[in-house]
């Protein structure tokens, strides 16, 4: 005989399943792009190009490939994924790009990055580009910049966490060793004249773009030598790997490129759902439900 839950039970499970509802990353990434804006910049481009990762990007992935139905001869892709949570799709492909449970960037992370860049260097202005961002983000996205190994960026991110660094002050070092974080993916979109359209499920209260999976498609407002203070305020400097060191010393001393400090364009973000709007669903519910 079923078990049968009292009211009590069933209003819990039916507030419950409005808050998980409204951040249903499949429902949400499906809609946005049947939307009239996004939809008549689909239709317009030539190819459409998705990348991204997060806990949520399979099913982020599976709603694109259900919104672009008409389109995935077109359509490409490669998205980081834990493990786990890999699925069948079509043309969207899904890169294991850590263990399950395990937050840590890894090797098969930077080669499913890697891809990704070669992808945008496909791209043209008629094409469009698609960035799937959702919670775990930053860790499914490595992308160390030559010189520095991934072993580098774990090690100080470890020295970091280690000596109370706060995650503000740990994305600055992180952005700052990075080929996509702190803007970089949407700069690499702009350079071959791509519009871009991130789709981001925010896990971060206030919904900083700049934070979210580090900011791969946001604006940056720290530099290299904002970096460079975290680890000499944190009494790291003797710590840290070298490579590290000179490649911010390097980029202080104007030698490379600062994360942009402006978003091109022809970037775009677009918050999908928040903590914010989950709660707001629960309690909408909740006042259905009496």
């Amino acid at each position: 005989m079923p078990k049968v839950l009292s009211p009590t039970r069933e209003h819990a499970r039916a507030i419950w399943d409005a808050a998980v509802a409204a951040a249903d990353p499949f429902e949400l990434v499906r809609a946005a792009l049947t939307g009239s804006e996004l939809n008549q910049a689909i239709a317009r481009a030539g190819r459409i190009v998705v990348v991204g990762g997060g806990k949520a990007g399979a099913a982020m992935a599976a709603g694109a490939e259900a919104a672009l139905a008409n389109r995935l001869d077109r359509t490409a892709g490669v998205i980081n994924v834990p493990e786990g949570a890999l699925r069948p799709l079509r043309t969207i492909r899904l890169n294991v790009g850590r263990p399950a449970g395990v937050n840590q960037p890894t090797a098969a992370g930077v080669a499913g990055v890697r891809n990704m860049l070669d992808l945008i260097k496909t791209t043209g202005p008629g094409d469009i580009g698609l960035c799937l961002l959702s919670g775990g983000g930053s860790a499914l996205l490595p992308a160390p910049v030559e010189g520095v190994s991934l072993k580098d960026k774990q090690d100080v991110t470890t020295l970091l966490s280690a000596g109370g660094a706060a995650i503000d002050e740990m994305n600055c070092v992180r952005k700052h060793l990075s080929a996509v974080k702190g803007g970089r993916l949407a700069q690499a979109f702009a350079e071959r004249g791509c519009p871009l359209f991130s789709l981001i499920i925010s896990d971060v209260i206030g919904d900083p773009l700049d934070v979210i999976a580090s900011g791969p498609t946001a604006a940056d407002p720290t530099t290299f030598a904002d970096a460079l203070a975290v680890l000499e305020r944190r009494a790291l400097m003797t710590k840290t790997p070298q490579a590290v060191l000179d490649h911010l010393r390097a980029g202080a001393a104007g030698a490379f490129a600062e994360t942009p400090k402006a978003l091109p364009d022809t970037a775009h973000n677009l918050i999908l759902a928040n903590n914010a709007m989950a709660l707001t669903a629960a309690a909408r519910r909740a006042e259905e439900l009496g």
